[in-house]
């Protein structure tokens, strides 16, 4: 992994950035450049994660947690679209918030507050309840939470949405993913369990 400091960075923060990279195991990350405008992957022939002055640890780590659900085969099992389903709008949804999760459990194996930190319920609205249960899926970090063993706090995110009229099919489908988080498992109670 070679590193390009746009900007300079103390020792000390250099320590720390390299600690985060490696945290989640040997990153599949092929350059890092520091000092970036953003915090971003970049994926291809080679990997290259770009990184923002000061050091957002909880941006950082997930950006290296995509990398890995990118490269990992076992990850990529879990979230990816089959090749028949990538013209099904709907496929293609619930693949992308997969991986959304997948990347925040990956956070949360490793630092749990990071992930509780960046909590901010919300129902995502979508032309029907199927869509609202996918893009709800999508910033929902209480899942990951769970899937990862923090059972605690992501019941108390999970509580949030109560109030919505959705919440009733979001909390059997969340309970559902919880024990069956694998892309077609998910695809097909959307299908069958929900008229969409």
């Amino acid at each position: 992994m070679d590193i390009v400091e746009l900007k300079e960075i103390d020792e000390e923060s250099r320590k720390r950035l390299l600690e985060l990279l490696h945290s989640l195991g040997p990153p599949p990350i092929d350059v890092v450049i520091i000092g970036a405008e953003s915090n971003r992957l970049e994926t291809g022939d080679v990997y290259v994660l770009h990184v923002s002055l000061p050091v957002d640890p909880y941006r950082v780590l997930r950006e290296v947690a995509v990398a890995h659900a990118l490269t990992d085969p076992q990850l990529l099992e879990t979230w990816s679209i089959p090749p028949e389903l990538r013209p099904d709008e709907l496929a293609y949804e619930l693949s992308v918030a997969m991986l959304m999760r997948v990347a925040d459990f990956l956070v949360a194996r490793v630092r749990p507050d990071l992930v509780v930190e960046k909590n901010s319920p919300e129902v995502v609205e979508g032309e029907t309840l199927t869509y609202t249960i996918v893009r709800t899926l999508a910033v929902d970090i209480s899942i990951s939470l769970a899937l990862a063993g923090h059972m605690g706090p992501a019941l108390q995110i999970l509580n949030k949405y109560s109030t919505h009229p959705a919440y009733d099919v979001y909390r059997r489908f969340w309970e559902f993913a919880l024990s069956n988080f694998k892309f077609l498992s998910l695809y097909n109670w959307l299908l069958f369990s929900l008229v969409h």
